[in-house]
């Protein structure tokens, strides 16, 4: 059983060396495409792509991003490799904590497509705003020891089965290879860091903004994005991370009404 990573990239210059570092630990190889990186992130990989031969540097692509863009990776090495073999999707502000081979094994003798990831939501928060200055000193301290405040309050797929017989149609499913169904009984954890220092959160704003794949995000406030450090937890390397379910499901249900409200009112106004 191997690992491959496909790792879609643009403007991650402040943490793309620390999460590639990490996947080497246990990904047989890395495939990246670049989204047309302006901020020295292609060159960082270049870099680090010469010195690790597990890193392979697709190329670079300019169309608008979408989910789908992994497929492109994805149909062109499916064929190389076993249906026992397994890809991680791997965002470049990601950390699977520990060794995610274990769980891959056992969900290949159950016989499951997915594993799925409880998500670590690490915040910029109010502690880390008020000592700002001082960290700015410490800017290359990896992003996993700044951030310490957390809430799991999120799951997704984080790896998917090898298909060597099948593409993946993008126009059919655009997120993961067509014909996937079966989850793994067991999860892992992922770390998870998408807001990180004032200025990258500032950066990142302004390049989602009225992306229709980031509609989520909302206001373009960068200070919204600070968060209380009370009431999250704290990381501690070692310690098992602290899963309240309760968050989730609350989170889910609050989307699930976010989606039917919106479903409703858009009908309303189709007979009114």
């Amino acid at each position: 059983m191997k690992i491959y990573a496909i790792c879609l990239i643009k403007n991650e210059a402040d943490v793309i060396a620390d999460c590639l570092k990490h996947a080497l630990q246990f990904c047989d190889r890395i495939f990246i495409l670049d989204n047309g990186s302006t901020d020295g992130t292609w060159e960082i990989v270049n870099d680090l792509a010469s010195r690790h031969e597990q890193i392979v540097i697709e190329g670079q692509i300019t169309e608008v991003f979408r989910d789908g863009m992994r497929s492109i990776i994805y149909n062109k090495h499916h064929q190389e490799i076993s249906d026992q073999d397994w890809w991680l999707r791997l965002d470049a502000d990601e950390f699977v904590v520990g060794d995610p081979r274990p769980v891959l094994a056992k969900a290949n003798h159950e016989h499951a497509d997915f594993v799925s990831a409880w998500q670590l939501q690490f915040y910029y928060t109010d502690s880390d705003y008020k000592n700002w200055d001082i960290e700015k000193e410490a800017q290359k301290t990896p992003i996993t020891e700044r951030r310490r405040f957390y809430s799991i309050n999120w799951r997704e797929y984080r790896f998917f089965r090898n298909q060597r017989d099948l593409r993946w149609e993008e126009d059919i499913a655009p997120q993961w290879p067509n014909g996937l169904t079966q989850v793994c009984s067991e999860r892992i954890f992922n770390r998870h860091y998408s807001y990180r220092t004032p200025d990258q959160i500032k950066a990142k704003l302004k390049s989602i903004l009225g992306h229709a794949q980031f509609k989520h995000v909302g206001s373009g406030d960068w200070k919204s994005r600070i968060f209380p450090s009370k009431g999250l937890h704290y990381y501690q390397e070692g310690v098992p991370p602290t899963l309240n379910q309760f968050n989730y499901y609350r989170k889910r249900f609050r989307m699930v009404r976010i989606t039917l409200c919106g479903r409703l009112k858009r009908l309303l106004h189709r007979f009114s």
